[in-house]
């Protein structure tokens, strides 16, 4: 993720009862592919994010922040009166670290890092 500004939101997901359904309308609308942009920046229509099927954490669109350390920033979260739903794990794969934290306002959200 080398070149992206910490703090700001990089990826986002969107749930869906049937997410097939969900890319038409989308693609129908903004013209989105369920191709991510991270495979082809500049291919039009990929996004940095995804419709994906609702279940677990995923009953709200949900949204990823790009920080330095999430380890450092889930501490951060707890300090805050925030609360860690899925500790700092690594997504196999794409050397990075993610976790799932809920807001005080009841907001679910992903913190997302490079692995140490």
């Amino acid at each position: 993720m080398t070149g992206i500004p910490s703090n700001m939101v990089t990826w986002f997901q969107i749930p869906a009862d049937d997410p097939e359904r969900a890319w038409r309308f989308y693609g129908r609308v903004f013209g989105w592919s369920s191709e991510k942009a991270y495979a082809d920046r500049k291919r039009l229509g990929a996004i940095n994010g995804d419709v994906a099927k609702r279940e677990g954490f995923l009953q709200q669109p949900c949204l990823a922040i790009r920080v330095d350390s999430v380890e450092a920033t889930a501490r951060a979260i707890r300090a805050a009166g925030g609360t860690i739903l899925e500790e700092p794990s690594e997504i196999p794969g794409l050397g990075m670290v993610y976790a799932v934290f809920q807001d005080p306002e009841g907001n679910v959200l992903n913190v997302v890092g490079d692995a140490s």
